[in-house]
């Protein structure tokens, strides 16, 4: 239903797209908290605020980062969206609502401002591995590789 919701249109598509991505953060939150060890990534959820309304995404990070454990390290890998764009085109299934041209710019505008402190910023719009060794430099950086 979530991918359903995801590839569909309108206002009801995307209320129901929110919700469902809302109960995906709240069940994986609550799976966190059982948990005694082991690695988890949350930092999807995060820049999924993003996909909000531009004048509630603040909030919807703020929110979820609170709730959500944050690592040493946060890596946001950028994309320039017509390159995006062209990679979505190669793909071998439908497009969701969030991914179109207009859309990524207006989605990366966002998550570029809610990164903008706590983020290291790794550029994925070239083809090849230059973006595998910034992040490799990113990581090294910090003592993590």
């Amino acid at each position: 239903m979530s991918k359903r919701s995801l590839e569909g249109s309108g206002t009801l598509a995307r209320i129901f797209a929110t919700l469902f991505f809302t109960a995906d953060v709240l069940a994986s939150v609550r799976w966190y908290k059982r948990q005694n060890e082991g690695t988890v990534v949350f930092v999807r959820y995060l820049l999924g605020t993003a996909y909000l309304p531009k004048r509630l995404a603040p909030l919807g990070y703020r929110l979820f980062r609170g709730l959500l454990p944050f690592p040493d390290l946060a890596i946001f890998i950028d994309i320039d969206p017509d390159v995006a764009v062209r990679r979505i085109e190669k793909r071998d299934h439908r497009r969701e609502m969030f991914e179109t041209r207009e859309k990524l710019y207006a989605v990366r505008e966002v998550a570029r401002r809610l990164t903008a402190e706590e983020w290291a910023v790794v550029d994925n719009s070239q083809d090849g591995e230059d973006p595998l060794e910034k992040t490799e430099q990113v990581l090294r950086s910090h003592s993590l590789l």
